[in-house]
């Protein structure tokens, strides 16, 4: 099979900054199929990637991220920025080693150990000071519930489950502080690699990254969609991050599950029926469902 060339731009930005280079293969692509990540080997033998962000704020969050919290996890915890250029939305980061932590065979020790790590990187990410990042936009909750319950109705919920994320949207969550968040904070992100007899996580994929409330997404993904079913990968994630959440964390987190719900349905659609997400969403409505909330059971 042909090794696929780059586009003119990434191909001299890559030269510009890592010299002659190795196309190891294309990593993602859009949505109309064209190439929009790629790995590469340099003349030194290191891994990087190239990528191209879909628009220039999600450009700005992960080269921003990069530049400032990147460094801030600890060494090969993330990528570090190499080279950027705003005008085609490129940048070139080293990559780290490991898999997905969503496709590694992981014992359940490891998976624990895991969980205790991706705490742990957060609680650094929530660290961060806010002034290094990008401010998140949020619409007042009357719109977001609006929203919500419209992109519900495209998806085609049921009237039941509807009514299941109306009522527990009805009332604006507890406010809670702002920080540094990920926005994508999951096992798609999480790089595992072993080190010896030791499991190392890592974190990528930064172009969701601003200053918003944790509540919002970082930590109600882990709470709501990803442990429901596994208390014990919740008590890991909660030690590695360093105490338990507060009541108002848990409220918010489980009126912002039910906005983020149809949401994630409406992408899974979008992208051939994604099992996971839509696992997800579902996972989401069971314990919507539930009195009292979830966090009850920890």
């Amino acid at each position: 099979m042909t090794t696929p060339a780059l586009p003119d731009d990434a191909d001299r930005l890559l030269r510009r900054t890592a010299g002659s280079y190795e196309v190891l293969g294309v990593r993602s692509r859009d949505r109309s199929g064209r190439p929009v990540v790629w790995e590469v080997r340099a003349g030194d033998g290191r891994r990087l990637f190239a990528k191209r962000h879909k628009n220039p704020l999600m450009h700005r969050r992960e080269t921003t991220a990069y530049r400032h919290l990147a460094p801030a996890l600890g060494p090969g915890r993330a990528p570090l920025l190499l080279a950027e250029d705003t005008t085609s939305l490129l940048a070139v980061a080293t990559a780290l080693p490991g898999t997905p932590a969503i496709t590694t065979a992981l014992a359940p020790a490891e998976e624990r150990e895991v969980y205790r790590q991706a705490g742990m990187l957060a609680a650094r990410i929530h660290a961060h000071p806010v002034s290094d990042g990008v401010i998140g936009e949020q619409l007042p909750w009357s719109q977001e519930r609006e929203r919500a319950l419209a992109r519900a109705r495209d998806a085609q919920l049921s009237d039941e489950d509807i009514q299941v994320l109306a009522d527990a949207t009805f009332a604006e969550p507890p406010h809670t502080a702002p920080a540094t968040c990920h926005g994508d904070f999951g096992p798609r992100n999480w790089l595992v690699h072993r080190q010896g007899n030791n499991l190392i996580v890592g974190v990528i994929d930064f172009e969701r990254s601003q200053v918003e409330e944790p509540v919002r997404r970082d930590l109600m993904r882990v709470t709501l969609q990803l442990t429901p079913h596994r208390p014990d990968l919740r008590r890991a994630f909660l030690a590695g991050y360093g105490r338990d959440l507060t009541a108002d964390e848990w409220a918010a987190c489980r009126a912002w599950a039910a906005i983020d719900c149809p949401a994630a349905l409406r992408w899974a659609l979008d992208h051939h029926g994604d099992e996971e997400v839509i696992g997800y969403a579902r996972t989401v409505l069971d314990q919507l469902r539930q009195t009292p909330p979830p966090h009850l059971a920890c």
